[in-house]
């Protein structure tokens, strides 16, 4: 194809043409030669290159990072976007995976509007979710998967919003979550225990804000907790034990793990140490490594992954340094202390 584009691009800008019998003078004008057969390879040349030139204007290959906004820095993913016949059609790559990680279609040139189907990808190679956008809004039914594949949510949209029976599945196949939403912003929630048993019940309105009594359930059938809504805000609460003795009232509310933010960038920047990591052939950069870990109920550090792969020990430098992270005061809901799950990106620059 080069070869043509370049054989296309002499033809145009050259002073002779050879035919069977006499030459043919082309200038960049292009004059009308005698032999018809000539000129139509000259014209077909010509209109070759205007339309490559104009597909590569149409193009644009960028870098993102993890939030997939652009970015100057190593991104996380590598993005080609491109104007097609039906509308902007944007694809998106893990760069370390090399796996793809999106692909979708838009009305614009930004992106910002989508319009058609739009489909995400795990890092792990499984698809993410999928669906189908109108004008921006969700329309119809929409799957979503988790990391090893496996079916985790069903929806359906009408407009961008919930309509009929959404489902949610545990990874062990177990019925977690039903939703029925009529298309009006009304909607009905009941989840379920892995195991079974009935853990949550509620009123939705303007399909996200939580309305009325909402029950929660022990494992044992007893009842865990009262929420009492008026427009979307928590008015009133009640917990209990699982023998349904009433707890504090203060420990009800729920609240996310947490730890000291200075001290914890302090630990992080004493035990992260990147550049010995140059002996090992790391280019030198800036890096994000995302690290997804669990705040387990006594506070300690489990089931650390790295999200990213730029190798060269990096990801498993950062890790281990995570591990071994002080104590964190776990999350808690309705008076009892509960597993948590957190993304950490952390930025190094290796000199």
């Amino acid at each position: 194809m080069a070869n043509f584009i370049n054989q296309s691009l002499y033809w145009f800008k050259c002073i002779t043409l050879i035919t069977k019998k006499k030459r043919l003078f082309i200038k960049p004008t292009i004059s009308y030669g005698t032999n018809k057969n000539d000129m139509r390879r000259v014209l077909f040349s010509v209109l070759i290159i205007l339309q490559a030139f104009a597909l590569m204007a149409q193009k644009r290959e960028e870098g993102f990072d993890y939030s997939f906004e652009p970015t100057t820095f190593p991104p996380f993913y590598y993005v080609v976007t491109g104007k097609k016949d039906t509308g902007w059609h944007r694809q998106a790559w893990y760069m370390t995976q090399k796996s793809m990680a999106m692909e979708g279609w838009y009305k614009d040139e930004a992106c910002k509007l989508p319009h058609g189907i739009v489909s995400w990808y795990h890092s792990t190679k499984y698809p993410k979710s999928t669906g189908l956008y109108v004008d921006g809004k969700k329309e119809g039914v929409w799957l979503e998967y988790d990391e090893e594949g496996r079916l985790k949510d069903s929806s359906n949209y009408k407009a961008g919003r919930l309509r009929g029976v959404r489902l949610q599945w545990h990874a062990n196949g177990m019925l977690a979550d039903s939703l029925e939403f009529d298309s009006a912003g009304n909607g009905v929630e009941v989840r379920w225990w892995d195991d079974g048993a009935l853990s949550v019940a509620g009123f939705w309105v303007s399909d996200s804000l939580k309305k009325g009594r909402w029950k929660h359930y022990h494992r044992n059938g007893t009842l865990m907790a009262t929420d009492d809504y008026r427009d979307g805000k928590l008015i009133s609460y009640a917990c209990f034990d699982e023998a349904g003795v009433p707890l504090d009232a203060e420990l009800c509310p729920e609240k996310e793990a947490e730890l000291d933010k200075f001290e914890y960038r302090r630990f992080l920047e004493r035990n992260i140490k990147p550049d010995g990591l140059v002996k090992s052939g790391l280019p030198k950069g800036t890096y994000t490594v995302m690290i997804r870990f669990m705040v387990d109920r006594d506070g300690s550090i489990t089931n650390v992954t790295p999200l990213t792969r730029f190798g060269y020990g990096l990801e498993e430098m950062v890790a281990d340094v995570i591990k071994r992270s002080p104590h964190w005061i776990p999350g808690r809901v309705h008076g009892r202390p509960v597993r948590s799950y957190h993304t950490q990106p952390i930025t190094l620059s290796v000199q």
